[in-house]
């Protein structure tokens, strides 16, 4: 099978299985992907508002080092982030290999062996290995990130542009850098699930994934399927948020029960259309996925499990 007629396939798979929508939203959601869709209904703080919170915590690490209440904060965030990537990433990681052996049995792949190998705690520590490089970058970066967040709360820019954009554009290459390897691991780590799935090892796996991600086809799988989810997920969010806007308009006018309900059925028809556009994205971007990885394997065989 050619890569176009790979995507092509999975995306008329995708299109004709509503199950795989959920599935993949589900896993999508579990590892932080809620967190964008509640961001166009959800307020962010003002820089007035930060400064009072965290401001005198950042005026201590900053001048004095860090202090038992800074260190106690950070450890709390990250026991909390780390707890949630676990389960999180267990919950996402059954999912993701449930998938994989659903679109593994699309009828246009049925000359390869069937996806038998894999499990929840070897597909999470796969991805969490994928991710190595994108903790070394957070690490490295978070000294930076807390600093010019201070120079930001102090000596704000431009009021017009979002504060968490104008600490960006002070650390541009801190971003850029955070990006591409954020995206790079979760490239790596979702093939390298596949791969488990088709037997084998954690190590191999992580290997595997990063060629099959890194060769010219992966590379424009990668490319055509993000594009289109970050398509939808940015097309989505600002529909929400004007029609989200819209009814808290109604609502604190004090207009109608006629004209709030109106702008309540729109705000969810508008979230929930942008929901199923996400659910079919991203159900497209992990069957092309899986087609990318079978269609590169030998005919009806089957890598032996480790050991």
């Amino acid at each position: 099978m050619s890569l176009a007629a790979s995507l092509a396939a999975s995306l008329l798979a995708a299109l004709s299985r509503p199950a795989w929508w959920a599935m993949a939203l589900a896993a999508f959601l579990v590892r932080g992907g809620f967190l964008l869709l509640l961001l166009p209904i959800v307020r962010l703080p003002t820089p007035a508002g930060l400064a009072n919170e965290i401001g005198p915590t950042l005026v201590g690490f900053v001048f004095g080092g860090a202090s038992a209440g800074f260190i106690v904060l950070v450890a709390t965030i990250s026991a909390v982030l780390l707890l949630w990537r676990v389960l999180g990433g267990l919950a996402g990681a059954t999912l993701d290999l449930a998938l994989a052996r659903e679109v593994a049995a699309d009828e246009e792949l049925g000359g390869v062996a069937p996806p038998i190998g894999g499990g929840p705690w070897r597909a999470l520590a796969a991805r969490l290995l994928a991710h190595v490089p994108t903790a070394v970058v957070l690490v490295l970066g978070s000294v930076r990130l807390v600093e010019e967040g201070y120079q930001e709360l102090i000596r704000p820019g431009d009021p017009a542009i979002p504060i968490a954009l104008r600490i960006a554009l002070r650390i541009p290459d801190v971003v850029g850098a955070l990006v591409v390897a954020w995206l790079a691991g979760e490239t790596v780590g979702g093939l390298a699930v596949r791969h488990l799935a088709w037997g084998a090892g954690v190590g191999a796996a992580i290997g595997r994934g990063a060629r099959s991600g890194f060769r010219p086809s992966g590379l424009v799988t990668l490319v055509v399927t993000g594009a289109v989810v970050a398509t939808v997920l940015l097309g989505s969010g600002i529909a929400t948020n004007v029609a989200w806007e819209q009814l808290r308009t109604e609502l604190v006018d004090g207009r109608t029960r006629t004209e709030i309900v109106i702008a309540l059925a729109l705000f969810l028809a508008t979230w929930g259309g942008g929901l199923w556009l996400t659910s079919l994205a991203l159900a497209w971007r992990s069957a092309a996925w899986t087609f990318e990885v079978a269609r590169h394997l030998p005919t009806r065989t089957i890598d032996s499990p480790p050991g």
